[in-house]
């Protein structure tokens, strides 16, 4: 039973990403048909707020998944040391952050975005349910780290998805049989929200009480700001690194340019649960174990990784042209499906470094993440309005991909992986390179595309078992699983 732990967890993660999307793929078109699109992109402009405002996180809840995992086995008093303090400190920076939510939020929202005047009075009554949920949204943050810490996923899962499905469905149902009004469905969205923390918080209280107040700790206080400094300092980069081609994109070329990139850059992106969701199951091993350890994992799970996204990427490479062509029209595809191929091969590579970049962090050494984001800023601005002034889109594609590569052998680098367990790794990176050449030959027709797509997954497959034969039923990494569950 030990065995299959990290199996049944990751195999629980990827379907704790899945099922918020596909919830999302019902409710959204409801939500635009009944509330509106001037009510909608409200709504979507104050989940953006929310999750910018975020970084006043400062990394704590991933500092408190992994000092809580190193402190699995523990005395008591040990984790609540943790538990509280960083409880404590999210709090209060959720209600500072809730504050500046409310001046700056409420002024961008009234003053400048274009926002039709019937919605004003809306949004003004509406605006402190917004606000209230920021705090819970930081100390919910805490409360999952502590239940995945102890690897508790299945809970973890089961509330988080519970909560956002909640939170979806209930404004919905209310903007149908109620009100479309925003002082309706906002205030819908953050109770269920306010229950989803509140279920998150008994959870935790049952499996660590007890949680007394006197529990907080100054010197712990200052170990977890300092971790958590510089995953703050990645959570604050990431979003403009992976943002930034759009709005170059939008400045360089047209407004309309950049629904040719976003829509396969969505796509390509959600592609990645996959290597978020492993990652997210191996940190809490990552952050206990010893270094020896840690680099035998993280190597086992990039061979993995690397092989079985690649049997995902290299046929829907091939597919690209015929889903746009389809779903949305030829002529949509003839100019997104060459750059969705293109950020597929960097999306494949930026999936491999999740790994190095979870037993960084895992082992401590969050600085090294954050100094190379940090580094990578400046150098990537100067590539991107390159490539994308002469290329355009392609060009704002091949500017990611190449910026993916580079982090990705930063990361590998500074992890100090097995150079033999990296080339294993890229093995499958020739068939991913020949699959546009073998999509052209399709001609986006179906039939030929989904027979190409079949016969280069079978390949993918064939390669990767034949080249790293115990990765064959993905038994090498539950293997190395068992092991560590002997010896933490």
């Amino acid at each position: 039973m030990a065995g299959r732990t990290l199996k049944t967890n990751f195999m629980i993660n990827v379907a704790g990403a899945i099922v918020p999307i596909a919830v999302s793929l019902v409710t959204v078109p409801i939500y635009v048909r009944h509330i509106g699109d001037a009510r909608y992109g409200v709504l979507s402009i104050v989940w953006v707020l929310l999750g910018y405002f975020g970084f006043l996180d400062l990394g704590l809840s991933r500092a408190a998944t992994n000092a809580l995992a190193r402190l699995r086995n523990a005395a008591q008093e040990e984790r609540a040391r943790v538990l509280v303090t960083t409880l404590a400190l999210n709090l209060m920076l959720g209600l500072f952050g809730g504050l500046c939510l409310g001046i700056f939020g409420s002024y961008l929202l009234q003053h400048v975005l274009a926002v039709p005047d019937e919605l004003k009075p809306e949004i003004a009554r509406a605006f402190p349910w917004i606000v209230g949920l920021f705090p819970l949204a930081l100390v919910s943050g805490v409360g999952i780290g502590a239940l995945e810490s102890r690897e508790r996923f299945a809970l973890c899962n089961v509330l988080q998805v519970s909560g956002a499905a909640f939170g979806q469905i209930v404004p919905v149902v209310l903007a149908v049989t109620v009100s479309p009004s925003l002082d309706v469905v906002i205030p819908a969205a953050a109770m269920a929200r306010a229950l989803t923390v509140v279920a998150i918080l008994i959870a935790v209280y049952r499996g660590e009480h007890p949680l007394p107040l006197t529990a907080f700790d100054r010197r712990q206080a200052a170990k977890l700001v300092s971790y958590g400094g510089w995953i703050s300092l990645s959570g604050i980069i990431s979003p403009v690194l992976n943002s930034l081609d759009q709005f170059v994109i939008g400045s360089s070329l047209s407004v309309a340019s950049v629904t040719y990139y976003a829509v396969p850059m969505n796509l390509v992106t959600r592609s990645q649960i996959f290597a978020g969701a492993l990652v997210r199951t191996l940190f809490p091993r990552l952050s206990r174990v010893s270094a020896d350890e840690a680099q035998l994992l993280a190597t086992r799970a990039l061979l993995v990784l690397a092989h079985g996204y690649a049997a995902i990427c290299a046929p829907a490479i091939i597919l690209t042209p015929v889903f746009f062509k389809y779903w949305i029209s030829a002529d949509f595809a003839a100019v997104a499906a060459p750059v969705a191929q293109i950020l597929f091969f960097g999306a494949w590579i930026n999936g491999l470094a999740f790994v190095p970049f979870g037993m960084l962090q895992g082992q401590g050494r969050p600085d090294i993440t954050g100094k190379l984001h940090a580094a990578e800023v400046l150098p990537y601005v100067c590539v991107l309005w390159t490539l994308t002034s002469t290329y355009g889109i392609s060009g704002a594609a091949l500017a990611w991909s190449l910026r993916c590569a580079v982090d990705a052998a930063c990361l590998f680098w500074a992890a100090a992986l097995p150079r033999r367990s990296i080339f294993l790794a890229l093995a499958p990176l020739p068939l991913l390179l020949a699959c546009p050449s073998i999509s052209h030959l399709t001609s986006a027709d179906i039939l030929p595309a989904l027979c190409a797509a079949g016969i280069v997954t079978g390949l993918s497959l064939g390669i990767s078992i034949a080249i790293v034969p115990e990765l064959k039923g993905v038994h090498g990494l539950w293997k190395i699983a068992f092991r560590h569950n002997v010896a933490s």
